[in-house]
């Protein structure tokens, strides 16, 4: 699974090489720095304590394939056109990624792990081709390769009581011990799962228990172990290189030794649990079982914590290994991930929604000498700007973009640019809000339809951190709220008009206050 050797540039001391880390569905207080004394993530905590912590960030989209488009260019969903999962083969964007822009400038471009983008933005990598595998996207198709190999070293085993096989990504060939929380757990006393239950597709977040399969031969060890060869491999280059973890998103079935760090009966599960949602945009009343049910939750968190620990692990060797590459001093270290994961808040699983679970994530910086350690920011920003910071930071300052760099504000020279950020998610479907805008005490939830049964949605997150009470909507009081309300609505068309948003008109025209 390893690469070969690639080509070389010098590297320019007067501009950082570049080492994005991303992990996929990862919430924002899933690391030990946040304040969660449950999980252990010594590593990210020491890259917080070395650079700056945005605490508030926000993603441009929750969900996969738009955010990560959004990360990739600085643009907003509806500008970019990738409004969805399936627009990652079929997708037309064509604004140039940071990868793009930084090739034509000398730097090498590699990526490892889930690319999960509009496959015609993979063409700027230059990484090798794994062994074997001649022909072969290795950025692409990096999932097929993965479970090809994963087939061809670990044969199929006879199952143990407990026990099926992991179908939707480690080829139905390693066995895993299904947790309470698994669709099929149900059926474990008889063995007997219905035959209209075994036709049914199984989904990734049907899917919990602990995976019987070495911890060193893991998707997340597997995408560690080649981030650290290209690490030793570019080391006398000028590089920008993402390593791209597929967890802690769903299927959540850590291995041994993570699996045991953390009991189920030990965790807290979310204020939010019971929420019925009756005022609130999405499915109000709508119960969503297994995840309002706190024993089941408690499974789901300790495995998924168990996912962070070793994602967090690997983060720590590929730190190591720059220290001892003696790249530290002059590499911008970037820590985020895509959207957060909702882990039973609102009875929810998943994201695809801008509650704070599902649309707030970890997002640090760090580099040494440039960017004063220990730095908290708490003003909300998106995580599109990685984008123009990236490329501040490799000289650059006038490309276009939706966001601005966040070079200034690390380095103490300007603030930022808003005191708000904002995310967008699908408006084709039924009564989903299609656009969030925050500040650090409130978050409007609004859409730019016209008709259709829409909820509209302000909450207070000073006075209500787990959004249990809408000011809108059917609130009786919400006529209280129209100032805050016409403010929030002013400042989300304004910063839509100066980025020149496309549907920019239909929000604008949207009456959220109805006297």
């Amino acid at each position: 699974m390893l690469c070969t050797a690639g080509t070389a540039n010098s590297q320019d001391k007067n501009t950082p090489n570049i080492l994005l880390i991303m992990t996929d569905q990862q919430a924002w207080n899933a690391v030990g720095y946040s304040g969660n004394k449950m999980i252990k993530t010594p590593n990210l905590d020491r890259l917080a304590s070395e650079g700056v912590n945005f605490s508030q960030a926000v993603t441009p989209c929750p969900v996969c394939v738009p955010a990560r488009t959004s990360i990739l260019t600085g643009r907003l969903t509806e500008t970019t056109t990738i409004r969805e999962n399936n627009d990652v083969k079929t997708g037309e964007c064509y604004y140039p990624t940071f990868d793009e822009i930084l090739a034509k400038r000398g730097y090498t471009s590699e990526v490892y792990g889930k690319f999960h983008s509009p496959e015609h933005m993979a063409r700027v990598y230059r990484n090798p081709p794994v062994k074997g595998m001649t022909g072969t996207d290795p950025i692409v198709h990096w999932e097929p390769i993965y479970v090809k190999y994963i087939r061809e070293n670990f044969p199929k085993r006879p199952l143990k009581p407990g026990e099926l096989y992991e179908t939707t990504f480690y080829g139905g060939t390693v066995p895993y011990k299904l947790d309470p929380t698994d669709r099929y757990y149900k059926y474990l006393p008889t063995g007997i799962i219905p035959e209209d239950e075994l036709k049914r597709k199984l989904s990734q977040a049907d899917i919990h228990g602990v995976l019987d399969l070495p911890a060193d031969y893991t998707i997340t060890a597997m995408q560690g172990k080649q981030t650290i060869a290209a690490l030793e491999r570019l080391k006398n280059e000028q590089f920008i290189l993402t390593c791209s973890f597929h967890c802690p998103h769903v299927p959540i079935t850590p291995s041994e030794p993570y699996a045991s760090m953390y009991k189920a009966a030990d965790m807290l599960t979310p204020s939010s649990i019971d929420d019925l949602r009756e005022n609130s945009p999405y499915n109000p009343g709508k119960i969503e079982s297994p995840y309002n049910e706190k024993d089941k939750v408690q499974y789901m968190t300790a495995n998924y914590y168990a996912f962070v620990s070793e994602i967090d692990d690997w983060v720590g060797k590929i730190l190591n290994k720059l220290d001892e590459l003696k790249l530290a001093d002059n590499t911008l270290v970037i820590f985020v991930s895509d959207h957060g994961e909702m882990l039973g808040a609102h009875g929810m699983r998943g994201k695809f929604n801008f509650y704070e679970e599902s649309v707030r994530v970890p997002f640090l910086f760090r580099l040494p000498g440039k960017i004063k350690a220990g730095q908290i920011v708490s003003t909300p920003v998106s995580i599109l700007n990685i984008f123009p910071t990236i490329l501040n930071y490799a000289g650059m300052k006038t490309i276009p973009t939706d966001g601005y760099s966040l070079k200034g504000v690390m380095e103490g020279t300007e603030s930022p640019k808003y005191d708000f950020a904002v995310s967008e998610w699908d408006w084709k479907n039924g009564n989903v809000p299609s656009i969030m805008i925050r500040t650090d005490q409130w978050k409007l939830m609004t859409t730019h339809r016209k008709e259709g049964k829409n909820v509209e949605a302000l909450f207070d997150l000073k006075n209500d951190p787990f959004e249990m009470n809408n000011l809108l909507g059917n609130n009786p009081e919400r006529v209280k709220y129209k100032e805050t309300t016409e403010e929030l609505r002013s400042k989300l068309v304004g910063y839509l008009k100066e980025v020149n948003y496309p549907i920019v008109k239909g929000i604008e025209e949207r009456i959220l206050i109805r006297e």
